[in-house]
């Protein structure tokens, strides 16, 4: 009896019942050392702009520590400039050197800013095929993990969505210090990249209120000494957190502040 794998391939099935190809679940080839392959994918465009007018966000994933730097856009234009000031800081960070970036095919990897970029770099570009978001599955996952735990941390605050910047770069910082099952069980992405262990005490929870000092130098006898605000996020250059002031809605980096993690109260503002 003929066996089914002998069959010649039939026209109508094959028009009728085509499936696609199933996908390896990770990739065999990890990187043996940091910055030797970086994922990236753009997010958006997002229904609600940042108060400053950001639609989309853009991550930078190290496959071999899985640390994450995300920067907020207005276009996707910026993403060439993006990535170019990525590397700059990494490899000042690091030591090493950005020898791949693996991303889908759309235009703003595809374009002269950034093939030029990588050109004289030295950088390889390896883009997955259209229409396959799986094989470019890194990026993609951390994407969706990042707007799934932004989305959670606005809904627990009470904050509306033009907050989505703030909550989506906090969701970064708190990622890449918690030990992932990517790279292995006890350590993070943090402490994979720069070999030290984060501090996890300065934590707090987005979104909740906050009395910020106000230095003497910024205010007279009879003045406050502090100012309410809303505790939104991590300072990106400084051991500091961002605050946004509830009355004028203007942001503020500060190390010195009562927090208040119980106290919430969502409302407009002028942050990210």
């Amino acid at each position: 009896m003929t066996s089914a794998k002998q069959w010649e391939l039939c026209d109508g099935c094959a028009l009728g019942k085509q499936t696609r190809v199933s996908y390896m679940k990770s990739s065999p080839n990890r990187a043996k050392q940091v910055l030797e392959v970086i994922h990236s994918d753009v997010c958006g465009p997002m229904q609600t702009s940042t108060f400053s007018g950001k639609r989309y966000f853009v991550t930078f994933t190290d496959d071999k520590s899985h640390f994450c730097v995300v920067y907020l856009l207005r276009n996707k234009s910026e993403v060439a400039d993006k990535f170019a000031e990525f590397v700059a800081m990494a490899e000042t960070q690091t030591g090493k050197r950005v020898k791949t970036l693996r991303s889908d095919n759309g235009g703003e990897y595809t374009s002269g800013a950034m093939a030029k970029f990588c050109k004289d770099r030295g950088i390889e570009q390896k883009f997955t095929p259209p229409y396959t978001p799986q094989l470019n599955g890194v990026a993609e996952r951390m994407n969706r993990t990042l707007v799934e735990c932004a989305r959670c941390m606005l809904e627990h605050a009470g904050l509306s969505k033009s907050y989505w910047g703030e909550a989506v770069m906090t969701a970064t910082f708190l990622r890449n210090r918690c030990p992932t099952r990517a790279i292995t069980h006890d350590k993070s992405p943090h402490q994979v990249w720069t070999g030290k262990k984060p501090l996890l005490a300065n934590l707090k929870v987005f979104g909740c209120h906050a009395y910020v000092h106000v230095p003497k130098e910024k205010r007279s006898k009879f003045d406050s000494k502090s100012v309410r605000c809303r505790f939104v996020g991590y300072s990106e250059h400084e051991k500091a957190y961002r605050f946004e002031e509830l009355e004028s809605g203007r942001v503020l980096i500060s190390r010195d502040a009562q927090f208040m993690e119980d106290v919430f109260d969502g409302g407009a503002g002028g942050s990210s």
